[in-house]
């Protein structure tokens, strides 16, 4: 259960420091996550202290001594003002909840949007800490715990409280978010959505497999058993494609990365080698054949937030030219290996101790980090220095069918296709969270039913609603460029150019207008972006992911891509395709049996 809103305590001491002031701290931001990068989640607001209202002559600021012009210091009360405005808000809206997870809260009954209100004994109020309900929530595995809730209905009035007994389970977030086909289950395209590499990754992505075939086999009229334990299939050749998408996958545990990548290469094949000072040089070998049939094209979906254990599957899949890794650039780049130690007062150390190395021999590590000395020598102390790698400095390597592939800089992909661009205002009103807030007062007056879709009404109604917030001063539009305006101001106040400050807010107003008019243009994304948040308050996680796929144009280009075969055959050529280019590298005096020409792999000392 994610839950987010409520205060946090202020600190005591700095209490006392504060003179005629009102202590403002903010709610804790919502554990969520977005699948598309091209629309960040929002921050939390840091703790602010707003002054009473009062004289705009100047004042003597306590800690720096110095005067704060009144211009200045009314500008810091405006601002200052809105934020106590959203507290009060937050306030009022109480502790919610922003996901509930399928097998635990969501299976038991907790849905988004729920206000919380009691936990056990424990009575929650509007200046209630979040933490303070999450330790209420915490507690041993199964001890019960008795959670009351209030849920909007339909005439904007709160339904009677609401209780459920929940037992106390340690949570397992499973890494396959989700899996099925895309298109009909006729045309053998799989998918399988990769968040992570848990000690269970490796099942989950073989279970997801093996369903998806026996679902193609199937599909396509074969003479298939009944499903057992198993899901054994007698022609998994029928799954045509399968696409692995680990976009903003930030890694996990190296032998987890293994076994998922043990699932896609052959067997016998080096997965990925580690090396360092002081650590035992290691190399990972797959010692099973795999289940994905050598027919069945695979496709790995990456972006720039594909990192670590993510990578490491992606550069064995490219460098054993088992797959094409499809996106827009470059995976994030990290290639290395790194230990956690346990200290004192519940605090730990996350410490490097070697690089990992592809089967190709390289080492997609993006920044190098080096021991260096600060330029005026203060305190004598070392500082350490980090550089990205250059272009220049990144060397060659070659896939086992000879592809041409470089070290540094993360993992380049083979087929690019461009992820979605969000227009400025779906970035605005997904961070001030205004979609959510419309799915909220949408829920007071409006029954979900079969086929819901946004309609031309509900998309005027939302305009409305965003405009009027704009209004009341809950919501700005130019919040993209809020900081920049916000600067050229004051400096234009600081040299005297009033005209100039007019000309400013005539600026401020043409972004306005020109943020407005992605009403129209980015319509039919912002009405998905909606009929998303509404859904999210009716329905469990993998059934919006389902549903979020029809509008992936990443997803919908790779499996175009892999349906048709032509693009992917032209960059991993088969059969006849392949044994001719085998010949030509060999004619060529090109090695084609190792995947590394200019880099050695590291010797390795011990294997497992």
């Amino acid at each position: 259960l994610v839950i987010r809103g409520g205060t946090n305590l202020a600190d005591a001491a700095a209490e006392e420091e504060m003179d005629s002031v009102d202590k403002i701290e903010s709610p804790s931001s919502p554990s969520t996550s977005l699948k598309d990068n091209e629309k960040p989640s929002s921050s939390s607001t840091p703790p602010v202290a707003v002054k009473d209202g009062g004289s705009l002559a100047p004042k003597l600021d306590k800690k720096s001594n110095k005067v704060v012009k009144a211009d200045d210091d009314d500008e810091e009360n405006l601002e200052l003002a809105e934020r106590k405005r959203a507290r009060r808000k937050q306030m009022e809206d109480g502790i919610r909840v922003v996901s509930a997870f399928e097998g635990y809260a969501y299976d038991a009954g907790m849905r988004v949007g729920d206000k919380l209100i009691k936990i056990d004994d424990f009575e929650i109020k509007p200046t209630t800490d979040c933490d303070e309900v999450r330790n209420h929530l915490r507690g041993d595995p199964g001890t019960p715990v008795s959670i009351t809730f209030l849920r909007e209905g339909v005439g904007g009035k709160m339904n009677d409280p609401q209780t459920i007994e929940m037992e106390r389970a340690l949570v397992r977030i499973p890494d396959v978010k989700y899996f099925g086909f895309i298109g009909e289950p006729s045309d053998g395209i799989g998918y399988i959505d990769l968040s992570g590499f848990a000690n269970e990754a490796g099942r989950e992505v073989r279970f997801a497999i093996r369903v998806l075939q026996h679902g193609a086999e199937m599909a396509a009229g074969g003479d298939v058993s009944p499903a057992g334990p198993g899901m054994a299939s007698t022609d998994p050749s029928k799954l045509k494609g399968l696409v692995l998408d680990m976009r903003n996958n930030p890694g996990g545990l190296l032998t987890s990365a293994v076994d998922v990548a043990t699932l896609f290469v052959p067997n016998g094949s080096d997965i990925v080698s580690a090396k360092g000072r002081g650590f035992p040089e290691t190399l990972y070998r797959s010692k099973t054949e795999p289940i994905l049939n050598p027919n069945t094209r695979l496709a790995v979906l990456v972006n720039e937030g594909t990192a670590s254990a993510a990578e490491i599957v992606t550069g064995a899949v490219q460098d054993l030219d088992v797959g094409v890794v499809v996106g827009k650039g470059r995976t994030f780049g990290k290639g290395l290996v790194q230990n956690v130690q346990d200290l004192p007062y519940q605090t730990a150390l996350k410490y490097t101790v070697a690089k990992y190395y592809t089967p190709s021999g390289r080492c997609i590590q993006s920044t190098d980090y080096e021991a260096g000395s600060s330029s005026n020598g203060e305190n004598g102390g070392a500082k350490f220095k980090s550089t990205k790698v250059a272009e220049k400095d990144r060397t060659i390597f070659y896939t086992a069918m000879g592809r041409e592939i470089k070290d540094g800089g993360g993992v380049e992909v083979d087929y690019k296709v461009e992820p979605q661009k969000a227009s400025p205002l779906e970035i605005i009103l997904l961070n001030t969270g205004a979609y959510s807030d419309y799915a909220a007062e949408w829920s007071k007056s409006h029954e979900l039913t079969d086929n819901f879709k946004v309609d031309d009404a509900t998309y005027k109604d939302f305009q409305r609603y965003v405009e009027k917030r704009q209004s009341d001063g809950d919501l700005k539009l130019e919040v993209l460029y809020d900081s920049q305006l916000k600067e050229l101001q004051k400096r234009l106040k600081a040299s005297k150019f009033d005209s100039s400050g007019r000309e400013l807010d005539r600026l401020r107003s043409d972004i306005i207008k020109d943020v407005k008019k992605d009403f129209i243009t980015s319509k039919t994304e912002i009405i998905e972006d909606i009929e998303q948040t509404i859904l999210a308050r009716y329905l469990p996680n993998s059934m919006l992911i389902e549903r979020g796929l029809k509008s992936d144009v990443q997803v919908a280009e790779t499996a175009k891509m892999l349906k048709d075969g032509r693009e992917f055959d032209k960059i991993l050529p088969r059969d006849g395709l392949l044994k001719e280019k085998s010949d030509a590298l060999k004619n060529a005096g090109q090695s084609y049996e190792t995947a590394s020409t200019l880099k050695p792999v590291p010797t390795l000392q011990s294997t497992w």
